[in-house]
């Protein structure tokens, strides 16, 4: 549930033996997600592009394409300009453990505060 950005409330951390905590590593966050993209071909979610008329989904997803073919998109609205409605990049990696912390450092700014833990490297 960290990793994919959302929030773990403390009746839940408590009842899981989740707290307290010993700092988490980076390398564990990094090893989680490339579990999970050798099971899904995608990580948080699935892609979706801005669309005329609905709510720009913000953040990155990772996609995999093949063994060693792993693609990075991020967007973020553009309300600045209304014949723009999202900023968007996309970066290839050729390993699920460079985009996955390429995801971890770009939408969770780690290491540092993952929703109250502490991420080390």
């Amino acid at each position: 549930m960290l990793v994919r950005g959302e929030h773990v409330g403390m009746e839940l951390r408590v009842s899981r033996g989740m707290w307290p905590h010993e700092p988490l590593r980076l390398a564990d966050l990094v090893a989680a997600i490339v579990a999970i993209l050798a099971c899904e071909p995608w990580f948080p979610r699935k892609w979706e592009p801005a669309a005329e008329g609905k709510a720009v989904h913000e953040g990155g997803t990772i996609e995999r394409l093949g063994s060693h073919r792993y693609v990075y998109r991020a967007q973020r609205a553009h309300p600045l300009d209304p014949k723009v409605l999202a900023d968007r990049t996309e970066r290839v990696f050729f390993s699920a453990a460079a985009a996955a912390r390429h995801y971890l450092r770009w939408d969770l700014n780690l290491p540092g505060n993952l929703d109250g833990y502490k991420v080390v490297k």
